[in-house]
């Protein structure tokens, strides 16, 4: 790693909790009234609700670079991100000469989204509170998976989707940088092609950061290793294929803005940082369980998550005040997901051999059942305090919602059990994500000796 971005991850101050689409916009619009002719702002979308989407642009490089965050919107450390990197490039001439960008932030891609997660981003910043008032979208209203698969013959058909891709087509970036989050575990990097150096620069940012490094399975099907943490993204047809050939039936699988990009061969990557770290996250020694037999209790647990919930939930779904409320679409994907998944567990289960499980991987697949228990339960919450809070307090209703504290307290408690994770500072957070943007720069930068080895 150049040693001026070790200097400018030691600089980014303490951040006590996540900004909201609000403020992302005002801190973002404040910016850019600070640095006439520098920096420039402009609407490029709405939401589905007809919330403006901003593009801001800073500098006058030769190439360019799209920065977007909040693709996910249970994934707010992006928007930290977006916020003090546009910021740095304002204030370090020297910095933004010597990458050589133009560089474009889009601060929030679902503000519709984020807000239904901002009663969790004050805190506390426990993985109980999370999961309890977290919202995440179906996969097919994912800003960042709803891009046609053959965009020469269609065009995305959410309003954001479109937006990004208008962006995109627009700037026809050298280098895009989608920022996200994960829940558990380490540090990991999703790349739209290998270069030569740039696996081993992402996995060295570890050591300044002190996230370890996942070195797990990579949750994109069919993506391939590059390096420790970092997977290059198979074509979206790879991805549905294999999807398929795991017994995911009726899964919809759209491609994602790597794919789209890719028609102006932009390299594009995607940066995931834990929320709670752990250790083990990076250790591949074995674990003494056989890897068959870790998939196969995965898959039990993702499999009963559906049938769990639904005994609470299924008696209320006929009689709900707002039937088609986001926490209805999300908990009916969530159970479709689970189920699939599930099943795409066992079915690598049956290939698996005698192969040992390394600690890393079965961390890896515990978590997820964890996680995926968590977000369903705390959905089915959601949606049935949605119900009371508009005026539906059936009996039913309210036995649900006794009947799913329980659940879910027994589920976190668990999760818990298992693996109690460490809280990773946000300016650490924000750091692995600037890290990795700066670093990608750098090394995609026309300056950089190993950019076209």
């Amino acid at each position: 790693m150049m040693p001026e971005i070790a200097t400018i991850l030691r600089r980014i101050p303490r951040e006590d909790y996540f900004p909201g689409p609000d403020e992302v916009e005002k801190r973002l619009a404040a910016l850019v009234a600070r640095n006439p002719g520098l920096a420039r702002r402009q609407r490029v979308g709405s939401s589905r609700l007809g919330e403006p989407i901003h593009l801001v642009s800073i500098g006058s490089g030769h190439r360019d670079a799209l920065v977007f965050a909040g693709p996910h919107p249970n994934e707010p450390v992006g928007f930290l991100t977006v916020c003090y990197l546009a910021e740095l490039l304002c204030n370090d001439d020297e910095l933004r000469d010597q990458l050589g960008y133009t560089w474009h932030f889009i601060g929030c891609v679902d503000p519709d989204g984020a807000r239904l997660n901002e009663s969790w981003f004050s805190g506390p910043l426990t993985r109980r509170n999370y999961a309890r008032w977290h919202y995440r979208p179906p996969f097919d209203e994912q800003v960042e998976w709803t891009f046609p698969r053959d965009w020469r013959e269609s065009h995305p058909s959410m309003p954001e989707t479109r937006a990004l891709a208008d962006v995109i087509d627009t700037v026809r970036p050298a280098l895009m940088c989608s920022l996200h989050n994960a829940e558990f575990g380490g540090v990991y990097y999703y790349v739209s092609e290998e270069r030569p150096g740039m696996a081993e620069a992402l996995a060295d940012l570890s050591s300044h950061t002190g996230i370890p490094v996942h070195t797990g399975d990579p949750d994109i099907p069919g993506a391939k290793r590059s390096g420790p943490g970092v997977f290059v993204v198979p074509p979206a047809d790879v991805i549905a294929q294999a999807v398929a050939e795991e017994g995911e039936e009726g899964a919809v699988i759209g491609a994602s803005s790597v794919h789209y990009a890719s028609r102006h061969g932009t390299y594009s990557l995607i940066i995931e940082v834990p929320m709670w770290s752990d250790p083990r996250s990076g250790e591949d020694t074995d674990c003494g369980q056989r890897r068959a037999e870790l998939l196969r209790g995965t898959a039990t647990m993702l499999g009963d998550i559906s049938p769990r919930v639904g005994e609470f939930i299924d008696p209320v779904l006929g009689a709900l005040s707002v039937p088609d409320s986001p926490f209805v679409r999300s908990l009916n994907d969530l159970r479709r997901t689970t189920a699939a998944l599930g099943a795409a567990y066992r079915n690598q289960a049956e290939r698996a051999g005698e192969a040992g499980a390394t600690v890393a991987e079965r961390l890896a697949a515990c978590q997820t059942a964890h996680t995926l228990r968590l977000r369903t339960c705390g959905t089915a919450l959601r949606l049935v305090e949605g119900e009371l809070a508009v005026g539906n307090h059936s009996p039913a209703i309210r036995t649900a919602r006794r009947a799913l504290n329980d659940v879910f307290d027994s589920w976190a408690d668990e999760a818990e059990a298992d693996a109690k994770g460490t809280p990773v500072p946000l300016s650490r957070l924000v750091g692995a994500q600037l890290g990795a943007v700066l670093t990608a720069a750098c090394r995609t930068s026309p300056h950089h000796p190993e950019r076209d080895a």
